[in-house]
């Protein structure tokens, strides 16, 4: 019988006992000046030790061995348990860990990338509408509250305007009926942007720098392409998360209303929804008889006015451009080469 040299602990005294350990059929014998005692070896559970600790042998009774020959006793013991050998493995071997650790973060990377935007996108059209139009009332006044977001300064006849123009781009089939707000907004700039359910925001500051009627209906087709695809809510679900999704669809809002809110006002769309947006605008502005390259002009005013004002930095910091394809880009719109603007 193969017999190992051991330390035995009774669990009550803090002074171990040298003993020897072998094996008898399907018992685990301990044998010290005490005697010898006999466990079954279903009934002893062995946990490896990292490093340079000895494996430990927990026995039915109470006691526990320490063992510093590792491969012996696991021998002896039939081996670890299979996670528990997994484990030990990664423990004793700092390239699987770190093999482990990136494998972690690249299935995180792939679910972020891809899996929540298809989650999001599958679950997003499901939410109601009036919890839409109810995440958007709570987003504006989340955004007056912490943001320089003040009432326009501009005369009421200019919204009514705006609010015009919108209504020729709204589809026949759109669920969505548009509502334009105007607000004077220093800190963001020249600038427009979507909420859910329909409601679109233009600064102050935009109508300062796009002057022309058409190039300001082309960007407020470009919001309409976020509301009519729900750009906002599907950004802001992927980042509070698909349970935030199953929440809205119930149409309970409540427990999510800060947490949305502050998300929507956050969200920057990906270079998918921009160029989506882009073709929902052009599409619409061929609807009504009008060029294309009209959004590319306006975009290419207020980029001139921010690097005006604020130099290069300001294309990469700016709302309008931060997440955006490049203005070049969008100022070919379906491939064609427009003309200088006006």
């Amino acid at each position: 019988m193969v017999s190992l040299d051991a330390l035995w602990r009774d669990g009550h005294t803090p002074r171990p006992q040298a003993v020897k350990v072998g094996r008898d059929g399907d018992e685990l014998v301990v044998s010290g000046s005490s005697g010898q005692r006999r466990f079954l070896l279903a009934d002893c559970r062995l946990e490896a030790g990292i490093d340079t600790l000895p494996d430990s042998v927990y026995l039915p009774d109470g006691s526990t061995l320490e063992v510093a020959q590792k491969v012996a006793i696991r021998r002896l013991l039939g081996g670890l348990p299979p996670l528990q050998a997994g484990g030990h493995w990664l423990q004793q071997s700092w390239r699987a860990l770190a093999g482990g650790l990136l494998a972690a973060l690249v299935i995180l990377w792939l679910g972020w990338r891809f899996v929540l935007p298809a989650a999001a996108g599958w679950l997003v059209p499901l939410i109601p509408l009036s919890v839409e139009q109810q995440l958007a009332a709570q987003t504006l006044s989340w955004l007056q509250s912490n943001t320089e977001l003040a009432p326009s300064r501009l005369p009421a006849s200019r919204a009514a305007t705006l609010q015009a123009q919108v209504a020729r781009l709204q589809p026949a089939a759109s669920r969505y009926r548009y509502q334009v707000l105007l607000r004077h907004a220093p800190d963001i700039g020249p600038n427009a942007f979507a909420l859910p359910g329909g409601t679109i925001v233009v600064t102050d500051q935009l109508l300062a720098v796009v002057t022309q009627p058409d190039e300001i209906l082309a960007i407020l087709a470009h919001e309409a392409g976020h509301v009519e695809h729900r750009h906002g809510l599907r950004s802001a679900v992927e980042s509070v998360g698909v349970l935030a999704a199953l929440t809205l669809m119930t149409g309970d809002a409540s427990s999510l209303t800060l947490a949305l809110p502050v998300a929507l006002a956050n969200a920057s769309y990906s270079r998918e929804h921009e160029r989506e947006a882009d073709r929902f605008a052009y599409t619409a502005l061929q609807l009504q008889g009008l060029s294309p390259c009209l959004l590319g002009y306006g975009l290419q005013r207020i980029e001139a006015s921010l690097k005006q004002q604020h130099g290069d930095d300001a294309i990469s910091s700016g709302s309008w451009f931060a997440s955006h394809p490049a203005t070049a880009e969008r100022s070919k719109p379906l491939g064609q080469t427009c003309p200088p603007s006006p």
